[in-house]
């Protein structure tokens, strides 16, 4: 059981509140300078409870209290007593990660926050005969939902900004239902889709490498096999030749010499074409120049071409001269040219005395080429049989992993078989509740097992579905059954907190209110905060209402008495 005794600060920075067995309000009120009650502090007061009772400093309200109103130095402390051990919480809003648990006057202080919440999960569940109970701050997830969750799911119980995925692992610890399966069945899923995605990486690497679908490329590895089979029987056959060794190194030494002589050859005949474009005469003919500028000037053009002709015989000789030296390289490189053709058939013929020595049936063109293409095959047939191999792989894991998924949620629907009677009980409490909020039994709730990812899923149905309203009364009388359903409560610690919860129609509000006060006898030993406004009651209201709602109130805020006894703005988050 969990029962919190007092919450406060080191310093002093807000007014210590002393909460009691049963119901507990804590209210925002009206004052004649000013009727408004949103924003004096109720919901911080509810999260500097949470923040004591290690929720993450990242995920907390706390944060984002300006440094400069509220110390980084300050000690939230919460006094509260968890099956029969009585703890005092203290946590440095500077040191968040390292908070100080004394339990029974034994001081613990903690490194890591998660060492912290160790603890605390090991007194919670010290009694459960299950074997992976949920952890301490999993379990406050349903008790004090996120405000920011808007009371939309029975489930999701944290702020719908942040996307957490539902996890019903407390929800079935509470219903009798042993969790270890429904966390077994979700871990195998995470691992299913992370072999998936292993899996769809093997299907573009094969398409990549062969064109083909992992089916068809089966076959493409089956013909490389044959293909490095075969060309691996030829080198083989070749190997048993005598003298093999000698005469391969004499072979591909000289396929290297063809390499290079053609190689040579090619930037001689290259070089050659570009010597055959300077072919002819390319002088300037002057009499046509003297024609043209005797049409402008007569006579003057006859004197610039006695001047013209001799600049062009000044040129022709420079250009005859230039002509004898192209030539000379022309019949050099004709005569290298030819020196290379007779080497390259002197080199041709060796190869293929060579090759005759190795091979009478002509089956290896060229073995330096048979060997490359080999090792290109092996290669090939290595990288596509590696990632079709690594597809099977991740295939067969894929299936083995599903499998035992299935297992695990035949196993899950066994023990919700197992606990109907717990269910049941439990749903004959929300028909009374129902039945006296909305004056009929219109409602049911039945937990359905499947192989989907979700794996389970909690129905709860009640008269006129589906509205704001309507949700957040379905979670109230959702999580208020839980706390006292005789069969439930033997595994609920006994504690509930529920902010702003009641942003209901106004008949709702009255009836779900009357129900706690009439049946207050069923919170003797356990504990249920509720934060509201008092200005949600008319006085009409008040005389309707079956308690005095002053005889609860722990603690009461207006705009002139905050909470934290300031304004101030939180940053962005």
């Amino acid at each position: 059981m969990l029962q919190i005794r007092k919450l406060y600060s080191e310093p002093e920075v807000f007014e210590p509140i002393t909460f009691e067995d049963g119901f507990n309000l804590i209210l925002g009120e009206t004052t004649e300078a000013n009727v408004k009650t949103n924003g004096v502090g109720k919901s911080m007061a509810v999260e500097f409870i949470n923040y004591a009772l290690l929720k993450r400093h990242s995920d907390s309200r706390v944060s984002l209290i300006p440094e400069k109103d509220l110390s980084r130095d300050t000690a939230i402390c919460l006094d509260f007593e968890l099956n029969g051990h009585t703890i005092t919480s203290k946590r440095v809003i500077k040191d968040q990660d390292c908070p100080t648990l004394l339990i029974n006057g034994k001081r613990n202080t903690y490194s890591r926050l998660s060492d912290a919440n160790d603890h605390l999960s090991t007194l919670l569940f010290a009694d459960t005969a299950y074997e992976n109970p949920p952890s301490f701050r999993m379990m406050m997830g349903p008790l004090m939902r996120d405000e920011g969750s808007e009371f939309k799911s029975i489930i999701s119980c944290f702020d719908t900004n942040k996307r957490i995925p539902p996890d019903y692992t407390p929800h079935l610890f509470l219903l009798h239902v042993d969790p270890n399966p429904y966390s077994e069945a979700k871990r195998l899923y995470a691992e299913m889709e992370n072999i998936s995605k292993a899996r769809k990486k093997m299907e573009e690497n094969i398409t990549t490498l062969t064109s083909k679908n992992v089916s068809e490329s089966k076959a493409d590895l089956n013909e490389l096999e044959n293909q490095v089979r075969r060309i691996q029987s030829d080198i083989d056959r070749l190997e048993n030749i005598e003298g093999f060794d000698t005469i391969k190194d004499e072979i591909i030494d000289i396929e290297n010499q063809l390499e290079q002589e053609r190689s040579k050859q090619a930037v001689l005949k290259s070089e050659l074409s570009k010597i055959k474009l300077f072919r002819g005469d390319n002088y300037i003919d002057g009499q046509e120049v003297a024609d043209l500028y005797n049409q402008f000037k007569e006579g003057l053009g006859d004197l610039i071409k006695r001047e013209l002709d001799e600049v062009t015989a000044f040129k022709q000789k420079i250009d005859d001269f230039q002509r004898s030296i192209i030539e000379d390289r022309k019949t050099s490189i004709e005569q290298e040219i030819k020196v290379f053709e007779e080497s390259i058939s002197s080199l041709n013929k060796l190869y293929r005395e060579k090759v005759s020595l190795l091979d009478q049936e002509g089956l290896l063109v060229s073995l330096k080429q048979t060997i490359a293409i080999h090792e290109k095959k092996i290669e090939e047939f290595s990288a596509l049989s590696s990632f079709i191999q690594k597809h099977t792989d991740y295939d067969n894991e894929y299936k083995a992993k599903k499998r035992d998924r299935e297992s695990e949620v035949y196993l899950l629907e066994s023990y919700v078989n197992n606990s109907q009677e717990v269910i049941d009980s439990f749903e004959r409490t929300i028909l009374t509740m129902h039945d006296y909020v909305y004056g009929n039994s219109r409602s049911s709730f039945e937990i359905e097992v499947s192989k989907r990812k979700e794996v389970l899923k909690f129905e709860l149905r009640t008269d006129s579905d589906g509205s704001h309203s309507i949700n957040r009364e379905k979670v109230f009388l959702y999580d208020f059954a839980l706390l006292v359903n005789p069969e439930t409560s033997k595994n609920h610690p006994g504690f509930l907190v529920h902010d702003n919860i009641f942003d209901v129609d106004q008949d709702t509000l009255i009836q779900s209110i009357n129900y706690i006060g009439e049946n207050i006898s069923l919170l003797n030993g356990k504990q249920y905060i509720l934060t509201i406004n008092s200005d949600k009651f008319s006085d009409s209201d008040l005389e309707s209402l079956n308690i005095n709602l002053d005889d609860y109130s722990r603690a009461a805020f207006t705009k002139e008495n905050r909470f934290l006894k300031m304004q101030y703005q939180e940053l962005s988050g």
